[in-house]
C-alpha cells in the first residue's frame, strides 16, 4: 500500500477531496442565497397584495350600494317592433288610444256634404250612426238606391258623409243576392254579362244599363228630382265629386253579393248595408259570402231603413261577423 499510494499520490487526493469540499460549499451557499432571497421576494409580494386590496367592508358596501340603485330605478323598457313585412329595416310602432271627434277632423261642407279629407284610413273613427255605436278603420257601404230608399236616401247619405267621407260607397238596386246568371235587369230584359262594380264617373257610358227602369241612373233620377230641384242638384253635385263612389252595373235587384265581393277586395274591415231587406236571397250565396267575411274579420251592419226587422239569413250574418243590426228610420 504504502508502494501503490505514494507520498506525491497522497497530496493530490488531499487536494482533490478539499478542492471537492470547496466547491460544495459554494454551491451550497450559492442556492442558499437564492432561497432566502426568493422567500423574501414572495412574502413582500404577498404583503403589497394584502395591502393594495379594499377591506371587506368596501366591498360589501359597494354590492349593497348596487342592489339599492337596481331596485330604485328599473331598466327601461324596451320598445315593442311590429313587422308587417320583415326586411333589414325594423321600424318601432307606439300603441297609442287615439279618440278622435270625426266631426271636427273632416268638417262638412255648406251643402252638407264633401267637406272631409280624402284618403286618411290610417285610424279606426268611432261615430253615432242613427243611435248604433259604428267603428271602422276602412268602411265600406252598400247603399240600395230603390224606389223604396227614395225617402231615407238624403238622410242616409248625409250621415254617411258626416261621419266617413273617405269610404267606398256602392250604389244597389235592391238588396236580394244571386248567382248574377237568373238576374234581369228590370223594364228591358237582361244586361249582358255577370253584374260588376263600375266608377260612379264612368256610368253613363254604360247604355244598355242606364235606359232600364230597374237601374242607379234611373232610380237615381227619381231620386233627385223627389227631394226637390235645389236639393236635387247639390247631391248630383256631390256624387260627381265624391272619391270612392260606385255603382252595380246589372243585376237588376239580385246582386247585392257583388258589391260585397268587390269592397272584399279593398281591405274594409267593416261594411254598412242600407236597405229594405224585401229582395229574395240564395241561402247557398250569403252562406259563402258570411264565411269569406268571417275569414277576413269584416264585421256587417245591417240597417233596415223601414224600421222592420232584417231577414233571418241577413241577422245571422252580422252576428256571425260580430256586427249588428239597426231597425231604425232615419230620422225617427
Amino acid at each position: 500500500m504504502k508502494q501503490f499510494f505514494g507520498k506525491k499520490s497522497r497530496s493530490a487526493l488531499a487536494l482533490v477531496i478539499m478542492v471537492s469540499l470547496a466547491l460544495h460549499i459554494v454551491a451550497l451557499v450559492i442556492f442558499g442565497t437564492i432561497k432566502f432571497v426568493t422567500e423574501v421576494m414572495r412574502e413582500e409580494t404577498v404583503f403589497e397584495a394584502a395591502t393594495i386590496a379594499p377591506p371587506a367592508q368596501a366591498k360589501l358596501e359597494y354590492t349593497v350600494n348596487i342592489q339599492q340603485r337596481n331596485e330604485s330605478t328599473p331598466p327601461p323598457r324596451p320598445p315593442t317592433i311590429v313587422v308587417n313585412n320583415p326586411s333589414e329595416l325594423n321600424i318601432p310602432t307606439l300603441d297609442i288610444d287615439v279618440n278622435v271627434d270625426s266631426s271636427s277632423v273632416f268638417g262638412r261642407s255648406a251643402g252638407g256634404f264633401g267637406g272631409g279629407i280624402q284618403g286618411v284610413r290610417e285610424m279606426a273613427i268611432t261615430a253615432d250612426m242613427f243611435g248604433a255605436q259604428i267603428t271602422a278603420t276602412n268602411l265600406g257601404v252598400v247603399l240600395d238606391v230603390s224606389g223604396s230608399a227614395h225617402a231615407h236616401l238624403d238622410k242616409a247619405i248625409a250621415e254617411i258623409d258626416k261621419n266617413f267621407p273617405t269610404a267606398y260607397m256602392i250604389l244597389v238596386v235592391g238588396c236580394g243576392m244571386s248567382d248574377g246568371t237568373r238576374a234581369k235587369a228590370g223594364g228591358g230584359g237582361k244586361v249582358p254579362g255577370l253584374p260588376r262594380v263600375v266608377a260612379y264617373s264612368r256610368s253613363d257610358s254604360e247604355k244598355e244599363y242606364n235606359s232600364l227602369d230597374r237601374s242607379v241612373p234611373a232610380q237615381l233620377g227619381k231620386f233627385f228630382s223627389k227631394i226637390g230641384e235645389k236639393r236635387g242638384k247639390e247631391v248630383r253635385r256631390y256624387f260627381e265629386r265624391r272619391d270612392n263612389l260606385f255603382s252595380l252595373y246589372g243585376g237588376d235587384i239580385h246582386a247585392a253579393n257583388f258589391a260585397f265581393d268587390y269592397l272584399l277586395k279593398q281591405n274594409v274591415d267593416t261594411i254598412y248595408w242600407f236597405a229594405d231587406f224585401a229582395d229574395k236571397i240564395d241561402q247557398p250565396i250569403i252562406e259563402d259570402l258570411t264565411k269569406d267575411l268571417r275569414r277576413k274579420r269584416v264585421k256587417v251592419i245591417a240597417h233596415n231603413f223601414l224600421g222592420k226587422p232584417v231577414q233571418q239569413q241577413v241577422k245571422e250574418m252580422t252576428q256571425t261577423t260580430g256586427g249588428m243590426t239597426i231597425e231604425v228610420i232615419p230620422g225617427q
